[in-house]
């Protein structure tokens, strides 16, 4: 039943909007007269519905209104014959997870597609049994959504399936099913929809993740089956998104954004100005920090590769450098990893990978001689190791520590005794990273590492155990680094170290003595304000400009290019084919500086007054003039918004209330989802809501 302060009494009439809100400007008669809907037909079902979507139930050629009925583990369909409705139960033989309707066979039929509690999934004709053995998702059972359209162009309808936190798509259900690897995403994500949003003729995936001013994704469909990387879009505030049309029937996107929350029509077009931001999310990090990482060529193809690990998984994630994108696969490690290094420790021309687990007091490598997923090797190591790089003479060089602290660099190497080459003296906090390279005056290569709390400690290597201790911490701009505010750099023809500041980058090298010696300083790009990261490359230098999450590109060529970037927490920048590389606790974000795609504003509504509350949109064409029209649902009404669509832009139609309820700033709940589509096959397109226990159809008039 409807709550006592809802009274329910159904209406149905344009100028009743007066009656829910006071001062919205009012609507033309010619346009309002342009649009009716005879109704509602209601249907009540119980409390718990959700997950509304219109399908063709039975193979009849008419869609039915389906939803989940969660009190009682079933789906309902609900049919319409002229001003008729008759209820069906689909029984899913338990709780249901998820649920798409969806031919998959290619045969014309429709076919259920269900995931039960346990995350299985299984494909039947509704009302029958499965005829082929469930798959297993591996995504758990909880609020699975399913997304469905053809992925590879084979006629016949694939599957993305998302729950909170992964996601994985599944071509060729109906036969052989190919399933992707499970790729992490934000737990927060909401409005996916499958659906060409630029006009390749190729299904994208669009999603809106909160939280920031740059929260639209979108990763664009291969046409072969799979998509791209995350692309991010600047757009603040954004509520909502979902597939729509232009007045000229162009694949575009509708959103709800801003403080008013303005519903805009956009599209996504190529732009020589915008920048491409490429996004590849963790997923859930109990670790709140950025994951160990090693940059490098790890498969033999002559471009670096990124690697990161998953000490609470005991998985390495390999990001791939295929063309022109990372490619995600997964493979087992050992648990608790700490450092990763990238180098060939055999000298046999290959890179290797050396993998340091404090957890499982392990040192391990794997040889790249070999598949990069056999399992690592183990190494011989004296002490817990805590970081390693790999010495360009061949073997690992390993930071380790005994239970009092007391750190040692070892040199380590396959089937060798570790050798002690460093006495380091104790060290309060773990090093994320060791940075190898001849950045000092005197014989020797340098090991260079951050003490969190504390700062930056350098040692030169030579023949004989060194003792170093506190020693060389001698600068101040030194102390208290974060580890990624430090790098390798080039200044002149030699190798140094770069150090940066809230106020300025400086490159450094170590002298004979020990000590440091500033080599150049510059304050950053003009307009900086809290520089917290710098990398260069080639020609270059990167900025960071955390206080206005700002990229700048600078070289000795042209002008400084900024580029504003999401505000999630990075810990480092990195240089990588010239596109800047950022790291973070979330994720990796790419800029690569190159040609990308912007969204253009094609026209905007404004809502009509303040305490307007729209929040979910659909499109299609609600008068039957061949033009795409919005209905979007405003809480605070409580009801629906049509927004006409045409060469004047968007224009208010039409308010409608589902119920009365008393004048409130707060805006109410309900309706609280919404689907569209023919449900009385007299070809004219009609919309369907979910408020409260009941199912409203609202069909348009002939």
């Amino acid at each position: 039943m409807l709550a006592k302060s809802h009274v329910a009494v159904f209406v149905l009439a344009a100028t009743s909007c007066l009656l829910a809100q006071s001062g919205p400007p009012p609507i033309p008669v010619e346009l309002r007269a342009r649009f009716g809907f005879d109704g509602p037909l209601v249907v009540k079902v119980g409390d718990g519905l959700s997950n509304l979507q219109i399908a063709d139930v039975d193979g009849d050629g008419q869609v039915e209104a389906i939803a989940i009925d969660s009190r009682r583990a079933r789906l309902v369909a609900v049919r319409v014959k002229g001003k008729d409705t008759t209820l069906q139960s689909l029984p899913t033989n338990g709780q249901t997870a998820g649920y798409a309707l969806a031919d998959v066979h290619g045969d014309g039929k429709p076919d259920l597609l269900l995931v039960d509690s346990r995350g299985r999934l299984t494909v039947r004709h509704p009302g029958a049994e499965p005829t082929s053995p469930p798959i297993d998702l591996g995504l758990g059972g909880r609020g699975v959504a399913l997304l469905t359209g053809d992925l590879d162009g084979d006629q016949k309808a694939d599957l993305v399936a998302v729950t909170r936190g992964s996601m994985r798509w599944v071509t060729k259900v109906g036969t052989t099913p190919q399933l992707s690897p499970v790729e992490p995403m934000e737990e927060n994500a909401h409005s996916l929809h499958v659906a060409d949003v630029d006009g390749d003729q190729k299904l994208d995936l669009i999603a809106v993740v909160p939280g920031s001013n740059m929260g639209l994704r979108l990763r664009s469909g291969d046409g072969a089956g799979g998509f791209g990387p995350w692309r991010i879009f600047s757009i603040d505030e954004l509520r909502d998104v979902f597939p729509a049309r232009t007045a000229d029937g162009k694949a575009a996107l509708g959103t709800i954004a801003g403080p008013t929350r303005r519903v805009s029509l956009q599209q996504v077009v190529p732009s020589d100005d915008a920048q491409a931001l490429d996004w590849w999310a963790v997923g859930e990090n109990a670790t709140g920090k950025t994951l160990p990482w090693a940059l490098g060529d790890i498969d033999h193809d002559g471009d670096e590769d990124l690697l990161m690990a998953r000490p609470d998984r005991a998985q390495l994630l390999i990001y791939e450098w295929r063309g022109d994108t990372f490619v995600l696969r997964t493979l087992p490690t050992l648990a608790g990893v700490a450092s990763l290094a990238i180098g060939d420790v055999d000298k046999d021309g290959k890179n290797d990978l050396v993998v340091v687990s404090p957890e499982e007091d392990a040192l391990a490598w794997v040889p790249g001689s070999g598949s990069l997923e056999q399992f690592p090797q183990q190494l011989a190591c004296v002490e817990k190791p805590i970081a390693a790089t790999i010495d360009a003479q061949g073997g690992v060089l390993v930071l380790g520590r005994n239970d009092k602290r007391e750190a040692h660099l070892h040199r380590c190497a396959p089937g060798q005794e570790p050798v002690k080459v460093a006495e380091l003296g104790r060290l309060p906090a773990d090093p994320a990273r060791l940075l190898l390279s001849d950045v000092g005056d005197a014989a020797g290569m340098e090991v260079a590492f951050v003490v969190p709390g504390e700062g930056l400690r350098t040692i030169t290597l030579a023949g004989e155990v060194k003792k170093s201790g506190k020693a060389t911490e001698v600068a101040g701009f030194t102390k208290k680094l974060d580890d990624g505010a430090v790098a390798l750099c080039q200044h002149g023809d030699q190798r140094a170290l770069l150090a940066v500041r809230e106020r300025f980058v400086r490159s450094f090298r170590v002298d004979d003595k020990g000590q440091l010696r500033v080599l150049a300083q510059d304050n950053g790009p003009e307009g900086t304000t809290e520089l917290t990261l710098a990398a260069d490359f080639e020609g270059g230098r990167f900025y960071f400009d955390k206080k206005s999450n700002k990229l700048i590109r600078t070289t000795a060529t042209a002008a400084p290019l900024t580029v504003e970037v999401p505000a999630f927490d990075y810990s480092y920048l990195l240089a990588h084919r010239g596109a800047a590389l950022f790291l973070g606790s979330r994720g990796m974000l790419r800029v690569p500086f190159t040609r990308g795609a912007a969204l253009r504003t094609l026209t905007s509504h404004e809502p009509p007054i303040e305490r307007t509350h729209y929040w979910a949109g659909h499109s299609g064409d609600f008068d039957h003039d061949g033009i795409a029209d919005l209905a979007v649902i405003d809480r605070h009404l409580p009801g629906v918004q049509i927004l006409a669509g045409g060469k004047d832009g968007l224009q208010r139609a039409l308010a409608i209330p589902v119920f009365e309820a008393p004048p409130s700033d707060q805006p109410d709940n309900e309706p609280r989802d919404m689907a569209t589509g023919d449900l009385d096959g007299d070809g004219r397109l009609d919309f369907v809501l979910i408020a409260h226990d009941r199912i409203l159809i609202y069909l348009q008039e002939s």
